[in-house]
């Protein structure tokens, strides 16, 4: 089987299983990634004030994993909050700040993704001040800190090695350069099988799910 015909695969498996999780809906006292983000945050960077600090998230579609609580919060507390804003298959993301609360943003083309205004390209957003985090929303991870996306290759068109604003996530978050990127799905979809890095991709650094932060395993 070829590798993109064994990728949609995959993608149909992971949404099958999203849609099922997303209809049985969660119990009010089942942990959730929004509650981990925001203690993943408290560790990295202790204390309440977060002025001047920037965080580059998404908005999830009902399905996905709902980071809304732990932005508002971000939000409250003083943090710039930018999120990506579709353009066309083909090209590289743009960015818009959220000026309200995330529950202000309205469903926005062909996808109905929740945006803001697109203010800057990901060239600019990196020139005009380094985030301290960018989250990657995914279908799921495999071994190196291979992605499996949506399909559009819009993160790898964006911040791929060949992208418009590459990252490097080779080294170890802790000490590499630059925003601090970490992919988020479910804990069910970390360690997907066959899934291996391209020269194009945007690799993960780290996954955050409901049961916290971790490293993704190594290549095999």
């Amino acid at each position: 089987m070829d590798p993109e015909t064994s990728k949609a695969r995959l993608r149909a498996q992971v949404r099958a299983r999203r849609a099922e999780r997303f209809r049985a809906s969660s119990r009010p006292d089942e942990p959730t990634i929004a509650t981990a983000l925001t203690e993943a945050i408290a560790r990295m960077r202790p204390g309440d004030d977060f002025t001047g600090r920037t965080v580059v998230a998404y908005a999830g579609l009902p399905g996905e994993p709902d980071l809304d609580p732990a932005l508002d919060d971000l939000l409250r507390r003083g943090a710039r909050v930018l999120l990506p804003v579709v353009t066309r298959l083909g090209e590289a993301l743009r960015f818009g700040e959220v000026t309200g609360t995330m529950a202000t943003l309205r469903p926005q083309g062909r996808w109905g993704i929740r945006e803001p205004v697109a203010q800057l390209s990901a060239t600019a957003l990196l020139a005009e001040a380094v985030p301290d985090l960018i989250l990657v929303p995914a279908l799921g991870f495999g071994p190196g800190g291979a992605r499996l996306g949506n399909g559009g290759g819009f993160y790898d068109r964006t911040f791929g090695p060949f992208g418009e604003a590459p990252l490097d996530q080779a080294q170890s978050p802790r000490t590499a350069p630059g925003p601090r990127v970490v992919g988020v799905c479910f804990a069910d979809e970390t360690d997907l099988p066959g899934l291996t890095v391209e020269p194009w991709d945007l690799r993960i650094g780290e996954t955050l799910t409901e049961d916290g932060l971790e490293r993704p395993s190594p290549e095999k």
